[in-house]
């Protein structure tokens, strides 16, 4: 595989986990749920959620008035092969719930809620690049 084909699919896979961030901490459920392969599986809080509608449901469990704001970075991609790649990324989230819908900004800024890492595998479909495996492994959580 050509160097330039290698990095082409780190930056497509890259952008996947900041665009899934972006449209979760934005509660973009749908935009969220699109950047997965159909029968991907999201492993959160130790619960696998596997499929559209699964990954839908993990996603309108959240708190309806809950900001949350995910800081993602050092994002690792390694390239398995033209259709397969996995990647380790660290998060940090915030998290406040002033438990209505139209809280003024700016918002209290609490200690971070925990700290951790996506483990990301990623596939070539025929929509092009998506996420079809995810496990997020807490490092640090807030007591």
């Amino acid at each position: 595989m050509e160097i330039e084909e290698q990095r082409a699919i780190k930056e497509e896979c890259e952008r996947l986990v900041i665009a899934l961030v972006h449209h979760s901490d934005h509660g973009e459920d749908e935009a969220a749920v699109d950047l997965f392969s159909a029968d991907a599986t999201w492993i959160r809080g130790s619960k696998p959620f596997t499929g559209r509608d699964q990954l839908l449901e993990s996603f309108a469990a959240r708190s309806e008035t809950a900001v949350t704001r995910h800081l993602t970075s050092n994002i690792r991609i390694m390239v398995t092969d033209e259709n397969n790649a996995a990647g380790v990324s660290y998060y940090m989230a915030l998290r406040h719930d002033p438990e209505t819908g139209d809280a003024a900004l700016p918002l209290p800024m609490n200690p971070p809620f925990s700290m951790g890492e996506y483990h990301d595998k990623f596939v070539r479909t025929s929509a092009g690049w998506r996420i079809s495996h995810r496990v997020i492994k807490r490092v640090f959580q807030r007591a």
